[in-house]
């Protein structure tokens, strides 16, 4: 029984950790026509152990799910670092640079995602200083080619303690290959509050369009979501040659209108019960959005802790944030936990065509979804484009009411 079985009763999550789990190197990684990471198997090599299978979301008929007792006896705080030099470095409140660093002190190895523009891609990969976990700070919205990092944890957890930094599927597949080998207690895992992962057709038209602005020069740093207007914002900033060369319109915004649009993220994205559970995790993490923050332009940090070994791992960095008691309600209310996506599948065939199609712009894709829209998104769509054009404290304001 292998990876390609048929007897599968979910889709892909794009984790990667099959082909790594592999002991006679028989499956590869590559995209496949929509953009989305696959698996796939050379039937001469594989010897049909199983293990790929065993590690996979795909055959797990027992995903456990948090129960609602259980969300109320995780601890919960928002924080934000004290030191605002750093504050700005970091996408939200800067807890999972923190958690890095401290880890990686504490004889950890660290595994995270960074940006690699020769590939054009995220990647997952090894720290193991406290200067190289910077590569790690800023979030990601593709997916991660994660192969190569998930072989070295694969290959070298008996003897070493690494720290795993990823999404709910990342995590889940750690969490079973350890278990597996009976090497969990070793490694410490902590994930993010998930939304979904978009096509890396999104990202490959977008990429190019910079690239074409700037003069085809190298990214020297992609930040998904930068502060160069404040926390709360999506705007996608590209710095090549220590200078910002390109900032992104939020009120415009093809990458970010077809991610939230839920039409072009991972087959198994729509339904994902890893997204929704705290079952695989240590600490999961996130942005704090809701009422409590939404006068600050900083960034918080929503911090989930759900085990011994995430309480002891936030205990040691929890000195450098201003901290407040939370909720598991308070926090899920704005993320995406617990969220069905019901994609229309002739408009998300259409769009993904679109985006294959190198005479079609993201322009031409994202019209097309703004097409098919009802009056009340493009009631709302309007009333937020209206927004970006108040004064902050007004734009704010109106949050609040609405």
């Amino acid at each position: 029984m292998n990876i390609t079985d048929k007897s599968a009763i979910r889709d892909c999550t794009s984790c990667q950790m099959c082909a790594a789990v592999c002991p006679r190197d028989a499956i590869t990684i590559r995209l496949n026509e929509d953009g989305f990471y696959r698996p796939y198997l050379d039937a001469n090599k594989c010897v049909d152990c199983g293990l790929c299978v065993k590690v996979c979301y795909k055959f797990d008929s027992d995903v456990k799910v948090t129960t609602a007792d259980e969300e109320n006896r995780i601890t919960v705080k928002s924080a934000q670092y004290r030191q605002n030099e750093l504050l700005e470095k970091v996408t939200s409140g800067g807890v999972a640079d923190a958690l890095a660093k401290e880890l990686v002190k504490q004889g950890y190895t660290c595994i995270g995602v960074t940006y690699n523009d020769e590939r054009h891609r995220a990647e997952h990969i090894v720290a193991h200083t406290e200067g190289e976990t910077d590569a790690f700070r800023g979030s990601k919205y593709i997916q991660s080619y994660s192969l190569d990092a998930f072989k070295t944890l694969v290959k070298n957890a008996k003897d070493t303690k690494f720290a795993l930094f990823g999404l709910p599927c990342h995590i889940y597949a750690a969490h079973k290959f350890l278990t597996l080998r009976r090497q969990r207690e070793n490694c410490i895992l902590i994930d993010l509050f998930c939304h979904g992962c978009p096509s890396m057709l999104v990202w490959n038209k977008y990429e190019q369009a910079i690239k074409r602005q700037v003069g085809n020069k190298k990214f020297d740093d992609v930040q998904f979501r930068s502060k160069v207007r404040g926390w709360g914002t999506f705007y996608v900033v590209v710095v090549v040659e220590g200078v910002k060369a390109f900032i992104s319109s939020p009120k415009h915004d093809e990458f970010y209108s077809l991610f939230f649009s839920d039409h072009v993220l991972n087959d198994a994205c729509s339904d994902c019960k890893l997204r929704s559970t705290m079952a695989y995790t240590d600490i999961r993490l996130g942005d704090f959005w809701g009422k409590r923050y939404l006068n600050d332009r900083k960034g918080v940090s929503a911090v989930a802790v759900t085990s011994e070994r995430g309480k002891k791992a936030f205990d040691a960095i929890k000195d450098l944030f201003k901290t407040e008691d939370s909720c598991m309600a308070e926090v899920l209310v704005k993320q995406s936990y617990g969220k069905v996506y019901t994609p229309n599948m002739e408009l998300r065939k259409r769009m993904l065509d679109g985006l294959r199609d190198s005479h079609k712009t993201l322009k031409d894709v994202v019209d097309l979804y703004y097409s098919r829209q009802g009056l009340a998104m493009k009631a709302k769509r309007w009333l937020k484009t209206i927004n970006w054009y108040l004064p902050f404290d007004l734009m704010r304001l109106l949050k609040r009411f609405v």
